[in-house]
């Protein structure tokens, strides 16, 4: 690749000279001028622990710094695509509910990317839910069965 564009600047400095534009004097073998950073695109998928696409979860990007750089919404699929950033060393971040439920580290050195995940989820803990133990406990009236709760000692009633 160096090669390739030292070829094209020398051939293009010939030319310059030849149509009697002049270019400045420069060492020969020196390419001088601003270094464009390449840019790389992250995308992949989530999937919980189960193997179940994760919809809806935050995939966020940090820096070296712990700079968040990027972030994308998983699809229904589980599918994200983040903004093309920089070549560099990146922490990929799975967060739901403004917490960190998985993480991966990521070296973008490619114009593409791809990181498939699993992260953890609290999907399995939606009975907690006040409104949900709530239906639950109405349910079990219903059908007559009855709990004993006690938050001091145990519930058994041996004593």
């Amino acid at each position: 690749m160096k090669r390739m564009l030292s070829l094209t600047l020398i051939g293009a400095l010939t030319v310059c000279e030849s149509a009697g534009l002049g270019a400045q004097a420069q060492n020969p073998g020196v390419v001088t001028g601003a270094v464009l950073q390449a840019n790389g695109v992250i995308s992949g998928s989530v999937k919980s622990s189960s193997g179940r696409p994760l919809s809806g979860i935050t995939m966020q990007l940090v820096d070296a710094r712990g700079r968040p750089v990027g972030k994308a919404v998983t699809s229904p699929n589980g599918d994200y695509t983040l903004a093309p950033v920089t070549f560099d060393t990146y922490t990929l971040q799975c967060v739901q509910n403004n917490k960190v439920i998985g993480t991966s580290s990521v070296i973008l050195k490619a114009a593409t990317e791809s990181v498939n995940m699993t992260c953890t989820s609290d999907t399995a803990a939606w009975w907690k839910a006040p409104a949900v133990l709530t239906g639950l406990a109405a349910a079990a009236v219903a059908i007559g069965a009855s709990a004993v709760v006690s938050t001091n000692g145990d519930a058994s009633g041996s004593r």
